[in-house]
């Protein structure tokens, strides 16, 4: 299992993918890479143990998963 570390720096990858498709309104494949990213961002969560890293990451996390509802939306899949 990788480390936290190494799980979200995989997640600021994905989420950096994730932004430049959703920028040039490759929709579908954007909201692909938001949900890795939550994916990701729920392991790492399962593993914080400071308090303050806790509510950073949830609310990240809140932010991407509220996008992957917004593209479902767009795609008409909701």
């Amino acid at each position: 299992m990788p480390s936290s570390k190494a799980t979200l720096s995989a997640a600021l990858a994905k989420a950096r993918t994730a932004v430049q498709l959703d920028q040039a309104q490759y929709h579908d494949g954007a909201r692909r890479y938001y949900e890795e990213v939550v994916d990701l961002l729920d392991r790492v969560i399962a593993r914080a143990s400071k308090e303050n890293d806790l509510k950073k990451l949830q609310d990240i996390r809140r932010t991407y998963k509220a996008r992957v509802r917004e593209l479902s939306l767009i795609l008409g899949e909701a």
